[in-house]
């Protein structure tokens, strides 16, 4: 299974091409609710642009079942329409071997797009067959490189579904994310006194003192088996006459286990505040979660349907660990039981990011039994 002029194939190339960094895909999402109409489905923006700061909403889909199943569950699929930068007049190129990259100048744009043609494609030919399946719902996201925010953004009240699938996971075919993390990034500023470095520093509080205090006793990188702390940036004073009146500190935390991410950001946050004090200065901070980290049970509804899928399709089925997260941390936080499943994506978010015709058509396949089941 290799056709390399295929339908999919085209679509896919045809998304690739359409520029929709984190915040910008109106283009996206115009384009998106062209080929639904296509199928006859609506596709309707909501209003979370105006909370995001994207020029795009998400977009929804209701698709009613077949007259013998339309009193049964919907299913909700999700794939998200950004994509990171560098991603601004992307060219995909299309192998002989049926591997396709970029230029290698931009991302090529698999993440997301490979889930979204073969949404797309899987929709289009239950239409054509007239096939019987049970109601869908389908959700295009804005920002969702950017921490899910068009994500978290959406109003899921209108979301019949009780089951989940989206695919966004960076691994071979068959892998689901097991465990998704809780992400949380903060900034901290102290606050001291500037004075001139040279005539009478006894006059300043050194406010990157204290900031550089405060990162020596963190324990940066893995503090245990689960979890990570990243200091990604100290920003600090105006030049090298002058005492530092401010410091400001910038990181994230990401933990499998909710309650200790929130532990170790008081730890963090106390440190500051304890080096400080040392000196006088002053402690300010702001905090925001992003993700809340999930787990997935073996007997999840959603996780049991995808493995009965994959089964029959021949396709082993493996866990993993993921410590990006995904729409599925706020599809789950909304009681809905979903997965994030594994698409043709690999080497994301960088110019070598690469796709395969076989692996995006098996995909497919899997969307398609996945509505049929």
């Amino acid at each position: 299974m290799n056709d390399t002029d295929s339908r999919l194939v085209r679509l896919f190339l045809t998304l690739t091409r359409i520029d929709a960094e984190s915040f910008h895909e109106r283009e996206m999402a115009q384009r998106l609710t062209a080929l639904l109409a296509e199928l006859g489905v609506r596709a309707a923006m909501d209003d979370s642009a105006s909370k995001t700061g994207s020029d795009s909403g998400n977009l929804y889909s209701y698709i009613p079942g077949s007259p013998d199943r339309e009193q049964e569950k919907p299913f909700l699929f999700l794939a998200h329409m950004d994509t990171v930068a560098p991603g601004r007049g992307k060219k995909a190129v299309l192998h002989e071997d049926g591997t396709i990259t970029s230029d290698g100048q931009t991302v090529l744009g698999a993440d997301d797009m490979t889930a979204a043609a073969a949404i797309l494609e899987a929709l289009r030919i239950i239409r054509e067959e007239n096939r019987s399946h049970r109601p869908l719902e389908v959700l295009f996201t804005t920002a969702e490189e950017a921490y899910t925010v068009g994500a978290s953004a959406f109003d899921f009240t209108k979301i019949h579904a009780r089951e989940a699938f989206a695919f966004d996971c960076s691994d071979r075919m068959g892998s689901y994310s097991e465990t998704e993390p809780t992400l949380l990034s903060f900034t901290i500023t102290v606050s001291g006194c500037a004075a001139h470095a040279g005539f009478e520093p006894e006059k300043g509080i050194n406010a990157l003192q204290a900031a550089a205090r405060t990162i020596a006793k963190l324990p940066l990188g893995r503090p245990d088996d689960h979890t990570t702390l990243n200091i990604g940036t100290l920003t600090a004073g105006t030049g090298t006459n002058v005492v530092p009146e401010k410091a400001v500190l910038s990181g994230e935390i990401r933990s499998l286990i909710h309650e200790d991410a929130l532990a170790l950001y008081e730890r963090t946050l106390q440190a500051a505040r304890e080096e400080a004090e040392r000196i006088d200065a002053a402690v300010e901070e702001h905090h925001t979660i992003h993700l809340t980290a999930y787990r997935i049970p073996p007997e999840d509804p959603a996780l049991v349907r995808y493995q009965r899928v994959l089964s029959k399709l021949g396709v082993p089925a493996y866990s993993k660990v993921q410590y990006g997260g995904s729409d599925i941390n706020v599809v789950r936080r909304h009681g809905i039981d979903g997965i994030c499943i594994a698409n043709p994506m690999y080497l994301a978010h960088t110019t070598k990011e690469y796709t395969t015709v076989s692996e995006l058509q098996l995909l497919e396949q899997i969307v398609q039994e996945l509505m049929l089941s």
